[in-house]
């Protein structure tokens, strides 16, 4: 018997977090309508997979699902820190664009407005523009939550 047919509790939670994670990126990504370039797509891409690969891992774990989800996991990372790369790059061209959309952060440093104690309201930057940073340095963190998940996690000879 191998440690595949008995994934440990804390194992199975910390890819059903990932999976619960990877959908509420998914429905960010809908509601923000992520598809305006093919490039945009990438992201529908890599959590389609990895959630697919997750569930057949999860039903029937074997060693070559175990080997693909840790490239998966791997992908899943690249793929995050791809789009933080991409979305840095994108905010200023957007931000001169006047697409700042973010209603409580002036464009103008000289109209700096005051919130919550006093504490000023910064206008908008390439790291949290109209393309933020959380979101596909989010979906890095859950590839690494994944790989760490299993971690370790080898069938017996």
């Amino acid at each position: 018997m191998s440690q595949l047919d008995s994934i440990d509790w804390w194992r199975k939670a910390l890819i059903a977090l990932v999976f619960a994670g990877l959908l509420g990126l998914a429905l960010e990504l809908v509601l923000v309508s992520h598809w305006y370039k093919l490039g945009q797509l990438i992201p529908f891409v890599a959590i389609a997979g990895t959630l697919g690969v997750s569930l057949i891992f999860m039903l029937r774990p074997a060693h070559l699902l175990l080997v693909g989800l840790r490239i998966v996991a791997v992908l899943l990372m690249l793929t995050g820190l791809l789009g933080a790369f991409e979305h840095l790059k994108a905010n200023p061209r957007l931000l001169s664009e006047g697409r700042a959309n973010l209603s409580a952060r002036p464009g103008d440093a000289k109209d700096i407005r005051v919130g919550i104690a006093g504490l000023p309201i910064l206008p908008a930057s390439p790291i949290e523009g109209p393309a933020p940073l959380s979101a596909p340095l989010a979906m890095s963190g859950l590839g690494v939550l994944l790989f760490l998940a299993l971690h370790k996690l080898e069938p017996s000879s």
